[in-house]
């Protein structure tokens, strides 16, 4: 029955659908002669409400680029450098020239806070531009008319550390070869006046031509052209202006051909309507079923398994898509299940040597105190320090002082095992978690530890940095709250680092042991 009801409202669907489309048939052939000029006249509008949306288009299109040179961490760095220590900017120059060539933009500059032209030297009318547009703003988009002519300008700051260091300015053209690109998307011609004058333009041999701004006319030759003028933010007397024109004869053509084609549709529509409704009708039942069983399998949480059919029908089709989005449905539960697993991991590291952080600290120390208690033996824990760090970074700069720490954690991975766990606690202060027999043994450990690290300097470019680190070691004391066992323990190895570091640092150093230590846990076995 409900089959039936089916076909039967279809059948009447389409007796109704086919006398509309008669009727609107009929009503075309007067109304469109009626309706030529209206639609021409629509039609400039909506071109030019087109043509803005592509100009902002370019615009946002330019922002982007040059929030890709702001928002790079390296050139953010080198505009430290620069700026705050005072360095040069060539290494900015050849940043740029490697790194940003490939991006489609006709000029670019990157002005210091002190109004210093740190790329870009040659390109002073940019500079000045984007200085005198960015007066107590932060990022701005305009147009101004340059040495090269007419350009569209990003600026946007350059901030590090919270603190904006500068602004990056860059800019494309809007000469010939943008109003030709343009004409050959838009078939519309172009027209750039500078001072009520003519400077560019799509067409060729103006000079008898005659503009009529306030009407929207020009007339050339035999030819009449509808012109409109582009809208570009932030313009004023002394930028141009940029027009374009259709062909009257072009519109009406079109609009013509537009109705020939409308009205070809039409009664193809009527025999394809019936057609269509007669296949839809035989073929409706199989495939409904078959969508009906997977929704309902979706519904109680399952996502069912679906070949896709050979496409010969709309059902055919939104069968198949019903299978891509079960098959998104899949492909985003997997991502979902691995970008969970990502936000744990990094809610677990430190971002710069791939190392656990002290949130993971908590996590790990109750198993591994539970799982020394019952193998009895012992958990330790390592701190190590950097020795005069800070020197490094004043000496050799931060950049280095980052690489030095990124290579004293992969030499210390490399030399602890695999079941030890290392963290970075904070600046160049970095801590080992282990279980071992005995203290002795964990001060052997440890003392390897500092003599890896003396023994290998960090090689930065022609630089050879040598480092050291002074070491406080520490043991688990007997006690049952996991957190306050591990606090008195990170104390004893805090204290015990702060007697290497008054000793004359580069040493290692056990904090105070008990009296009632075994002995057996004071002895190599």
């Amino acid at each position: 029955m409900f089959y039936f009801s089916y076909r039967a409202r279809l059948i009447v669907y389409s007796l109704l659908l086919m006398a509309f489309l008669s009727g609107t048939l009929i009503y075309s052939y007067r109304y469109m002669q009626d309706v030529i000029l209206t639609e021409a006249d629509n039609h400039l509008l909506r071109m030019k409400q087109l043509l803005n949306v592509h100009l902002n288009g370019e615009r946002n299109e330019l922002q982007r680029y040059a929030a890709i040179f702001a928002q790079d961490l390296r050139l953010k760095e080198y505009m430290f450098v620069v700026t705050g220590i005072g360095g040069e900017s060539t290494p900015l120059e050849t940043l740029y020239k490697r790194e940003f060539g490939w991006l489609p933009i006709d000029r670019m500059v990157i002005i210091g806070n002190d109004g210093r032209i740190l790329v870009g030297k040659n390109h002073v009318d940019l500079a000045i531009a984007a200085q005198s547009h960015t007066r107590g703003k932060e990022e701005e988009l305009f147009y101004f008319h340059g040495k090269t002519g007419l350009e569209v300008v990003a600026v946007t700051p350059i901030r590090y550390r919270d603190e904006i260091l500068g602004h990056v300015a860059v800019s494309n053209y809007l000469n010939q070869a943008w109003i030709d690109k343009n004409k050959k998307i838009t078939e519309s011609e172009f027209f750039l006046f500078k001072d009520g004058h003519l400077t560019i333009s799509t067409l060729n041999n103006l000079s008898d031509s005659q503009f009529d701004f306030d009407n929207h006319r020009l007339v050339t030759g035999n030819q009449n052209y509808r012109i409109y003028q582009i809208d570009l933010p932030g313009n004023n007397r002394d930028l141009p202006t940029l027009w374009f024109g259709l062909s009257e004869s072009v519109i009406t053509a079109k609009i013509d051909k537009h109705r020939q084609y409308m009205l070809t549709l039409v009664g193809v529509g009527i025999i394809g309507i019936l057609l269509m409704g007669l296949v839809i009708i035989r073929n409706f039942s199989r495939p409904l079923e078959k969508l009906i069983k997977a929704t309902r399998q979706v519904a109680k949480g399952e996502i069912p398994l679906l070949a896709k059919n050979k496409v010969t029908n709309e059902f055919d089709e939104l069968s198949n898509h019903f299978v891509d989005m079960l098959q998104a449905l899949r492909d985003q539960q997997k991502e979902i299940e691995r970008t969970h697993e990502q936000l744990e991991q990094t809610a677990i590291t430190d971002s710069l040597t791939g190392l656990y952080n002290r949130h993971h600290l908590k996590e790990v120390f109750p198993k591994l105190l539970a799982q020394a208690q019952r193998e009895d033996i012992m958990v330790f824990v390592i701190l190590l320090d950097i020795d005069f760090f800070k020197k490094i970074n004043d000496t050799y700069g931060h950049i280095a002082g980052d690489h030095c720490l990124i290579s004293f954690a992969e030499r210390i991975s490399h030399e602890s095992r695999t079941s030890d766990y290392l963290f970075r606690i904070g600046g160049e202060e970095f801590m080992l978690l282990f279980t071992q027999n005995n203290i002795m043994d964990a001060l052997n450990y440890a003392e390897k530890l500092r003599l890896t690290v003396e023994r290998n300097p960090v090689h930065f470019y022609e630089h050879l940095i040598p480092m050291t680190m002074s070491v406080g070691v520490s043991y688990a004391l007997p006690g049952n709250n996991p957190t306050d066992v591990l606090e008195s323990m990170l104390t004893r190895a805090d204290s015990a680092l702060y007697k290497a570091k008054n000793e004359g640092r580069n040493r290692t150093c056990l904090a105070d042991t008990p009296e009632d230590t075994p002995a057996e846990k004071l002895q190599m076995q």
